[in-house]
């Protein structure tokens, strides 16, 4: 954490019971400070600090024993501080290639019981605990950038012939129907790094800050989207982190599942998503340092992975 130190003591004085807990730097991620101790994890952020209140009560909202659990959320300094209960094992990314084929498909299937257990958790609104908003329905919530994001590709003109194919997509209202009221608890980010094991057994989820209320299937069509990127990086020897072959075992066993009812609406459903998925990569992509690169990629996933491909 930034003056780790410092923030440690004052947070001891708060809070008395976490006195001989000894706290260490941990990895921080972009906007994450984080410290352990044997028995906690401490969390702040460097900027958007309500958004550690947010996650916090949404996570209170999730009993489950892969879920931490929030000890204590508030004020250290100008930060706003979250404790909470470190849950066993190392990150899935670290073991992946370690774990036996047995185990590894035990993991993904822990997984899809975790993600039905998120179906029990209904809503009667839409809600981003990213940006603290409540929306009239998932469809103002998925097209909260769309304007945006057109307006800026626009600007490059080698990403025209995508955000042409793309908007095509996003604007069909066909599609747009294909939303339900049934609103459930989302994690939003299911990828290996943010999943922990013991070598044995899924025993954490980590990193709701991307979770909401939001639509029956949008886990299922981010874990899809990631499939596709995934390949492409394994496609291009950068997949450091195994997360193709997590990602393939994992949309394996959802297509062999439950949660898919209808795989023809679910596919139509993700090729919306998937086409607003892209549609954000794409204006990050054109206002990145290597523009053209990055555009270029994209109109190669766009053009190669088709939805039939991905969910068959």
């Amino acid at each position: 954490m930034r003056d780790s130190h410092a923030k440690i003591r004052l947070l001891k004085k708060k809070l008395p019971w976490l006195k001989y807990e000894h706290f260490k730097p941990a990895f921080s991620g972009t906007h994450h400070n984080v410290a352990i101790s044997e028995n906690y994890v401490v969390r702040e952020r460097n900027n958007e600090p309500q958004l550690v209140r947010r996650e916090a009560k949404f996570l209170q909202q999730l009993r489950h024993p892969l879920v931490p659990k929030i000890a204590w959320v508030g004020k250290v300094g100008q930060s706003i501080v979250l404790v909470e209960n470190r849950l066993p094992g190392a990150t899935l990314d670290k073991r992946w290639k370690q774990l036996p084929r047995a185990v590894r498909f035990r993991i993904v299937r822990q997984i899809v019981g975790f993600l039905k257990f998120l179906r029990e958790h209904p809503s009667r609104s839409v809600y981003s605990v990213a940006t603290g908003k409540r929306y009239p329905s998932f469809t103002n919530y998925l097209t909260q950038q769309t304007t945006q994001h057109i307006a800026l590709i626009k600007k490059y003109k080698p990403a025209r012939a995508l955000l042409e194919k793309i908007t095509a997509v996003v604007t069909d209202f066909t599609l747009l129907k294909l939303f339900t009221t049934k609103l459930i608890a989302v994690h939003g980010d299911l990828i290996n790094h943010n999943l922990l094991t013991d070598g044995k057994n899924l025993t954490g989820v980590l990193d709701f800050e991307l979770s909401l209320f939001g639509d029956l299937d949008y886990d299922l069509c981010r874990l899809f989207y990631y499939q596709e990127c995934a390949t492409a990086y394994h496609e291009q020897g950068r997949d450091i982190n195994f997360e193709a072959a997590y990602i393939g075992q994992l949309t394996g066993v959802i297509i062999k599942s439950s949660l898919i009812k209808s795989q023809d609406q679910f596919g139509r459903k993700y090729q919306l998503m998937r086409a607003f998925f892209i549609l954000g990569a794409l204006a990050w992509a054109v206002n990145s340092d290597r523009p053209r690169k990055n555009v270029k990629e994209l109109e190669v996933l766009w053009n190669k992975y088709r939805v039939k491909r991905s969910i068959a």
